[in-house]
């Protein structure tokens, strides 16, 4: 018979541990959890992607300065984000269910809805600098608009004030640079030449006097010095253009045409409409130095041997077209941000203007400027 110990009678009727009292009712066993599916783990992956994007997103709009807007293709704004600092003092609850025509003045909200239909039109993201009064300030705004789907367009506004003045700046300094090379030449080259020719046309008469041979050679340098002359003259016309403020737009493009036939040995035709009256002579320039970068773009870039430049009105809009035969402009995703281009784009804006730049339907380049011939640049 087994001995029973101290010990053993000590555990008699021991509970272990976690072992449930007497008269407790029966526990059910703990059952660990069951693995996840393959598709629920992949719902929660999703969930967490989303959370973390919602996130970042969130955390983007807070460092951002610009007004972002969500738009339809008829202008109505169906979202918007701003600043709580903005100057314009918008909130969601302001701007939501409204149209851009209503947010802005009527020249703004053409150009803004003619380049929401572009990029609608074409799938392409558009970008425009516009003007809008403040108080205290006029304030420039450069816009970007992106496809949102097939139905809404996102779009920006930055306040690019600053950056515009440093631009117009550059601008206008690049225009007193030229203007005073071009009369540097007219004054002093040119009158140097001159002088040069005076002075061989009385050799050739001296030596054609005497019947010395040496006179064919004096002839043929007072030859060469009348050409030299007549480039410089045409050099410095183009530098130092008509003057658009004493004389008409019409009468200055077709001074430029001459000056580009007699430089490029090239056809350049003038169309005006006769109906059409510009009096601001600040959108005379404009339009004339616009021209001008084109017509030269077509010649030096394009190689074209055929340039028009058509100024024409419709209804409400008026139009300067320039149209050449060269090789073609690049494709907008080659095309190189040259200081002519942005010069040119700069103008067409200071004049309440759009510019186009689109290949011609049997080759060469076509640069359309739409503006309003009435509108007071400021």
């Amino acid at each position: 018979m087994p001995i029973i110990t101290a010990k053993d009678f000590s555990s008699v009727g021991a509970r272990a541990p976690g072992a449930p009292k007497p008269g407790d009712a029966p526990t059910a066993p703990a059952v660990a959890p069951a693995p996840l599916t393959e598709e629920q783990s992949d719902l929660c992956r999703v969930r967490d992607s989303l959370q973390q994007s919602e996130e970042f997103n969130q955390a983007l709009l807070q460092t951002l300065t610009d007004l972002i807007f969500e738009v339809r293709k008829d202008g109505l704004i169906v979202a918007f984000h701003a600043p709580t600092d903005n100057d314009f003092h918008l909130t969601p609850e302001t701007v939501m269910g409204k149209r851009v025509m209503d947010l802005v003045t009527s020249q703004v909200g053409q150009v803004a809805m003619h380049y929401l239909e572009k990029a609608f039109r074409t799938g392409q993201p558009q970008k425009f600098v516009c003007q809008y009064l403040l108080p205290g300030r006029l304030r420039h705004f450069e816009v970007r608009i992106a496809l949102r789907g097939s139905s809404t367009a996102v779009t920006t506004v930055r306040d690019v004030t600053d950056r515009e003045s440093l631009e117009r700046e550059v601008i206008e300094n690049s225009n007193r640079v030229q203007m005073r090379i071009g009369q540097d030449i007219h004054d002093g080259l040119g009158q140097h030449l001159t002088g040069i020719t005076f002075l061989c046309r009385a050799l050739e008469k001296g030596l054609t006097s005497k019947g010395l041979p040496e006179a064919t050679e004096a002839a043929e340098i007072s030859r060469l010095v009348i050409e030299a002359l007549a480039q410089t003259r045409n050099l410095a016309r183009g530098l130092f253009p008509v003057d658009v403020e004493t004389t008409s737009i019409c009468q200055s493009l077709r001074e430029l045409a001459r000056t580009i036939e007699q430089m490029f040995s090239i056809s350049c035709a003038v169309e005006c409409a006769s109906d059409l009256v510009i009096t601001h002579k600040g959108i005379s320039t404009h339009l004339f130095r616009l021209a001008q970068e084109a017509t030269n773009n077509a010649v030096k870039h394009g190689r074209a041997h055929r340039v028009s430049i058509l100024l024409g009105s419709n209804d409400t809009q008026a139009v300067l077209r320039i149209t050449d035969d060269g090789v073609g402009f690049p494709p907008t995703s080659e095309r190189k941000n040259g200081l002519g281009l942005r010069i040119m784009a700069y103008r067409a804006q200071k004049i309440g203007g759009t510019l186009d730049i689109q290949p011609g339907q049997h080759g060469g380049t076509v640069v359309t400027c739409s503006f309003n011939p009435t509108l007071d640049e400021n």
